[in-house]
């Protein structure tokens, strides 16, 4: 058995050659093997069987009438059918796009408004007076907070030698 005999035409071959469709160079060789291989020249023979009995059996098939307006109306009349349908929901379009602008500009205001506002700051805590009359859990006449004196600056450290 030679090198061109183990490896077979495939069925995709087969129908390129039949066909015709093969390149020069594929062309001959596969002209070349199935002058040596017997199992392919059958299997191109069965090839051209099928497509013998297939063009002996084609029968022309007409269409129902009842589809023509289905075809008409999803390729002549598509761009009316188009129209139509946008002119029937032009007034929900209309609406949407109002209310899509309302919610844009609400929300827009919202935010400019939030990020203009001055931060709260955190009241400072103030030192109870000796007459303050006090809060609650501290006893009326409460013990006033001594202020906290300043630190003395303090002289910089002589150099270690």
């Amino acid at each position: 058995m030679s090198a061109r005999e183990s490896i077979h035409l495939t069925d995709e071959q087969l129908d390129d050659y039949v066909d015709g469709a093969m390149a020069d160079t594929q062309r001959a060789n596969a002209e070349a093997h199935l002058a040596v291989c017997e199992r392919c020249r059958r299997a191109l023979g069965d090839t051209r069987e099928l497509l013998a009995l297939a063009e002996r059996t084609r029968v022309p098939v007409a269409a129902p009438p009842e589809l023509w307006p289905l075809v008409a109306s999803s390729t002549i009349h598509l761009a009316a059918l188009r129209r139509q349908v946008l002119a029937s929901m032009r007034g929900m379009l209309i609406g949407g796009a109002v209310v899509l602008v309302a919610a844009t500009a609400v929300i827009t205001w919202k935010l400019a408004r939030w990020t203009s506002e001055p931060r709260a700051v955190a009241p400072s805590v103030v030192a109870p007076s000796a007459g303050h009359a006090g809060h609650a859990g501290h006893p009326s006449g409460g013990h006033p907070i001594p202020p906290i004196p300043p630190i003395p600056p303090q002289a910089p450290a002589a150099p270690r030698p």
